[in-house]
């Protein structure tokens, strides 16, 4: 449908704005967290789009980044999560930090999200755990690890899933635990897994 939107800022609104393109102006959905990475009115803007058609009329929601676009979808495919629900999310958190709360099964951190109660903070974890790729959940760019990447694909090889192991990881490499080679990382992770076992 309309995969993205890219034209002159014309007007901004409390959740959307209004774009130029090619003297059609579009109003786009945009998350408020949005609003203060916007460009000056009358400058380019770039959205990342999705196109929502319902019976009566169309909805265009806006993304600045394509992982939110992706996220936003993700979220739609969630039994009782609706548009406004998935926009509440990305408001509050970013994708990354979205997709580390999932796997880590951070329910008080969900339940902070506005319209998120306990019983939907269940259902993303629930729905979303096994869904998530090691891509989503590495760290951001400038903390990049990449030995932690490599202990993932290790895990998984071993046959543990991302949502059984990753917290644990997670954790450790939080606290500096994994500062060696991946053998060495890996070593660290099966023996705090033992003990996290015999708990």
């Amino acid at each position: 449908m309309i995969s993205f939107v890219r034209g002159f800022l014309v007007e901004q609104y409390d959740d959307s704005i209004v774009v130029d393109v090619n003297g059609l102006g579009y109003e786009v959905i945009i998350p408020p967290r949005n609003m203060a990475k916007l460009p000056a009115r009358g400058e380019i803007v770039l959205l990342y789009t999705y196109l929502q058609v319902l019976e009566n009329e169309f909805r265009l929601y806006g993304f600045m980044e394509k992982e939110e676009l992706k996220l936003f979808k993700q979220l739609l495919r969630v039994s009782g999560m609706g548009a406004k629900g998935a926009v509440n999310i990305l408001d509050f958190i970013d994708p990354h930090g979205f997709y580390q709360a999932i796997v880590s099964q951070d329910e008080k951190l969900l339940i902070k999200i506005p319209g998120v109660g306990k019983k939907t903070a269940s259902r993303l974890i629930f729905e979303l755990k096994d869904k998530i790729s090691t891509e989503q959940l590495t760290v951001v760019p400038d903390q990049h690890d990449s030995s932690v990447d490599d202990v993932l694909e290790a895990l998984e090889v071993l046959g543990y899933g991302r949502s059984e192991i990753y917290p644990l990881v997670l954790e450790m490499q939080s606290r500096g635990e994994l500062d060696g080679s991946v053998e060495e990382n890996l070593k660290k992770i099966l023996k705090a897994r033992n003990v996290q076992m015999k708990k």
